[in-house]
């Protein structure tokens, strides 16, 4: 009987120990997990009606990603890796940061070019619209129409960031700077010219809901595949977001090649209550080439019930100006569904 208590105790003891083994080493697993490896990403698509468009109708799926960050020493190292599955599959964002001080940070690899305010500081799954300003579209390498480059509005270089004078009881910063230098091909590219494009930011921000933001980018693009031409450009804008109102406005102008383009938008919106918000933005482009001559209006809707949940329907009313335009003032309806995960 001893033997048998003896036994029963031994067992008893090894599973305790096998168990808090296990429950400590799942526990190491899930902190390596949170710490180094954080996965994460979301799916984008909807459904469309454009009177400019042929069809006039479509299903469509706009962005499908999937993320993978993590932090080390303190959180003074970070970095992302983003693959984007919609269409053909690539890499959006793959980078480091090293910020050991608050003045003072370094970003390497492919990454946001930091040109204007909402191409890096308004992501696709917060920003108030399904489609970006002119800005962001035409002057941030978002679109290849003028010079080339259609690249999410990324590109492979090196960037130094940081803040100065913070505000410690509300913990912002109030000036910010971003000085970097891209090869200038666009993503998942090797450079292909001699030159590199440089961007500068300076955003300042008196008060907790408000930031003031100037940027300038010079760059030479290949052209006709012989020749290089000069785009600088360069953008002011103002940016009020509290916990009710959002406002933004901000102009640029551009150079690309022969072409001189300038672009401005202003926009306002309310947030209720969650999860709601209603948002409008008046905004246009011109060049002196009549390339793009349009005018846009812009009433949406955002509706978030759930975290992994965000609903967003636009109404848009163009007025294309360029001659060789086919619809003069189309209307178009976009319903957009996002899945966070």
């Amino acid at each position: 009987m001893k033997i048998k208590h003896f036994v029963m105790a031994v067992a008893a003891l090894t599973i305790g120990f096998s168990a808090q083994a296990q429950t400590t080493t799942g526990e190491k697993i899930q902190s390596f997990a949170d710490k180094y490896l954080k996965l994460s990403g979301y799916i984008q698509g909807g459904f469309e009606w454009n009177e400019a468009t042929d069809p006039e109708t479509s299903f469509y799926l706009k962005r499908a990603r999937v993320s993978l960050t993590g932090t080390a020493v303190e959180e003074k190292i970070d970095y992302r890796l983003q693959v984007d599955m919609a269409g053909s599959p690539k890499i959006c964002d793959l980078y480091f940061r090293y910020k050991p001080l608050n003045q003072l940070g370094m970003q390497l690899g492919q990454f946001k070019v930091p040109f204007a305010i909402e191409n890096e500081l308004c992501g696709p799954t917060t920003f108030e619209f399904i489609e970006y300003s002119y800005i962001t579209t035409y002057f941030s390498r978002n679109n290849a129409k003028y010079d080339g480059i259609a690249a999410t509005g990324r590109d492979i270089g090196f960037q130094l960031y940081g803040g100065f004078i913070k505000n410690e009881e509300n913990g912002f910063n109030i000036i910010n700077y971003n000085l970097a230098v891209f090869n200038g091909a666009g993503i998942n590219n090797k450079d292909n010219n001699s030159s590199k494009d440089i961007v500068g930011r300076i955003m300042i921000k008196p008060f907790k809901d408000l930031s003031l933001s100037g940027s300038y980018m010079y760059a030479e693009t290949e052209h006709n595949g012989t020749t290089y031409m000069k785009s600088p450009r360069w953008s002011v804008g103002a940016w009020y977001n509290s916990r009710h109102w959002v406002a933004r406005v901000e102009y640029a102008q551009a150079q690309f090649g022969d072409i001189n383009a300038e672009s401005c938008y202003a926009l306002a919106g309310y947030h209720f209550e969650k999860p709601w918000s209603i948002v409008a933005r008046y905004e246009y482009i011109k060049d002196d080439m009549q390339t793009l001559n349009e005018e846009r209006i812009t009433l949406g809707g955002v509706y978030k019930p759930y975290k992994f949940l965000r609903l967003q329907l636009n109404a848009t009313y163009l007025t294309n100006h360029a001659p060789t335009a086919k619809v003069k003032t189309p209307l178009g309806v976009n319903l957009l569904v996002s899945a966070i995960f």
